[in-house]
């Protein structure tokens, strides 16, 4: 298992979408308190995100915690120390990717969001869902290729 956690919260830090994986964080007492630190960890680095860096990493504990701003929201990825952040990153790059392109969030020529990524998120909350199950499975990463994600989502039936 490489990722144990996803998530995608406002930079207030209420959680849009949260995703555990593993059996560590199996009530919601525990799964509260690893969000807790997760975001006392990193919320101080949130305004770095919009001004220098893209992205972020932090450790806490054995994790590594890989964070980036998409648009108004953050999305985090937590995974075990034992894989290299770069995967992590590599995975966060694909998923903001992926999440644009599957809940319509535009970028304007100096890569920042033009509109609210939180409402439009929240107005595609099924495709984000689909986003992360298609590139996660049980913290395993199935797909890092965003294309090939949207196709994959597209393909679903239903839709």
């Amino acid at each position: 298992m490489i990722v144990s956690v996803v998530i995608v919260c406002y930079t207030s830090g209420g959680v849009i979408f949260s995703r555990f994986y593993g059996h560590e964080l199996r009530t919601e007492q525990q799964q509260a308190k690893w969000l807790k630190k997760l975001r006392d960890a990193t919320a101080p680095d949130w305004a770095l995100l919009k001004e220098d860096n893209p992205e972020q990493i932090a450790t806490v504990g054995e994790v590594q915690i890989t964070y980036k701003l998409l648009g108004d929201v953050v999305l985090m990825v937590a995974g075990v120390e034992e894989h290299d952040a770069l995967l992590l990153l590599e995975l966060v790059r694909s998923l903001d990717l992926s999440i644009r392109g599957a809940c319509k969030i535009p970028e304007n020529k100096q890569q920042q969001t033009t509109v609210s990524a939180e409402r439009r998120i929240l107005q595609n909350h099924a495709n984000l869902c689909l986003v992360i199950d298609e590139q996660i499975d049980d913290g395993d990463i199935d797909h890092l290729d965003s294309k090939v994600v949207l196709k994959l989502i597209r393909m679903r039936p239903g839709r």
